[in-house]
């Protein structure tokens, strides 16, 4: 299944991407007042950043792995929310309710949408490895991914949906356990009528 496999980035160009997602969800330009606005009153991006900081610390020679975890330890109280230490974060991250998400050692790609109350990691320790989100994937509040699966780029999790299969790229997942639901159709790309037919 295709998900995009994320590119190389740094921790920076990360945080770039994130100041991005954010100003496009907002639809607003990303200018120094926008900027500041993130760091200091936006509890999401401070979520996000606190993240992207433990990467940018981890490379520090001796000190960086403590300073890794700290930043992790405090974020989870500040938060209640928690991605694991081995968890891979692609940039563009949005978290708009950084409050009861717990993200196991998963790989999500660019541009995801966690909403409120997500877990996402492994149903056992016989599952071989965590969930493996793709691109421009969104999660809605409440929902579950759980065990060795894979999400596909542009796919979109119901709230409170219980995943424990894989899901096709484009596709959308509700329910308990989640079934695939048929993605209303483009309607640009539907036949132009023909002409009325009179009797």
């Amino acid at each position: 299944m295709t998900t995009e496999a994320p590119l190389r980035e740094t921790p920076r160009q990360k945080i770039n991407a994130d100041l991005a997602r954010y100003a496009q969800m907002e639809n607003v330009p990303a200018n120094l007042k926008f900027k500041l606005r993130m760091f200091l009153m936006t509890p999401g991006f401070q979520f996000v950043f606190a993240v992207r900081l433990q990467e940018l610390v981890k490379p520090i020679p001796v000190i960086g792995k403590a300073l890794r975890r700290i930043i992790w330890w405090l974020s989870c109280i500040l938060f209640s929310s928690e991605f694991a230490l081995g968890a891979e974060v692609g940039g563009g991250l949005y978290v708009p309710h950084p409050f009861g998400i717990v993200v196991g050692a998963a790989k999500l790609g660019r541009n995801v949408t966690l909403l409120q109350n997500v877990t996402i990691g492994r149903k056992s320790r016989r599952d071989s490895c965590d969930p493996v989100i793709g691109d421009r994937v969104a999660i809605y509040s409440g929902a579950a991914l759980l065990g060795s699966i894979t999400i596909g780029t542009g796919s979109v999790i119901g709230a409170n949906a219980v995943v424990v299969k894989d899901v096709p790229p484009g596709a959308t997942a509700i329910g308990v356990p989640a079934r695939i639901v048929p993605t209303p159709a483009d309607p640009s790309q539907s036949p132009a009528p023909g002409p009325a037919v009179t009797g």
